[in-house]
């Protein structure tokens, strides 16, 4: 993480940082300890940051809205190459899928090899089909055939072979 300096800054906020942060030896600590003895404001201002770091450490972080991280991802970063930047890199993955599809999508020429086994399969499908209509027909015509015969020539034969007897009613 890079840290912020403030090129303006108090020389004495400087070194009241270099402390907290652990970045001053022992003897450069050991002397503004002792100018803040004499100079209650820096005392007052050492303290102060103190009682501040320590208020920092107490306060939990919580994950921040998607929204803003959301916005946050859209920034670019500067370390990151531009090529790499996240709608660059969309619009290069898009590349691909347009070569992919248009060949897929180009129409081929079938071999003739292809075609006389296209030929050749739609022939033992046509004999096929012919069979299956020979069978029905000949189902049917069993089936129909037959029930009709009987029920126009049937009847006729019937009472043809079997005359009605007449009876006569008596008068009354």
């Amino acid at each position: 993480m890079t840290e912020y300096r403030n090129d303006k800054a108090d020389p004495r906020e400087e070194r009241i940082n270099a402390l907290l942060d652990g970045e001053l030896d022992s003897a450069e600590a050991e002397l503004l300890k002792a100018d803040a003895r004499s100079d209650r404001e820096l005392a007052a201002a050492i303290i102060e940051a103190y009682q501040l770091q320590r208020a920092m450490e107490e306060v939990r972080t919580e994950p921040a809205p998607s929204s803003l991280r959301r916005k946050l991802r859209r920034i670019p970063r500067e370390s990151r190459p531009m090529f790499l930047q996240p709608r660059y890199v969309a619009a290069l993955a898009v590349v691909p899928l347009l070569v992919i599809s248009m060949v897929l999508l180009q129409p081929r020429q079938p071999s003739q090899t292809d075609i006389e086994k296209a030929r050749q399969d739609l022939a033992v499908a046509f004999a096929y089909i012919d069979r299956v209509g020979d069978r029905t027909f000949d189902r049917i015509e069993q089936e129909v055939g037959g029930e009709l015969k009987d029920a126009v020539g049937g009847g006729v034969v019937r009472s043809i072979s079997k005359p009605k007897s007449v009876t006569q009613e008596n008068p009354a």
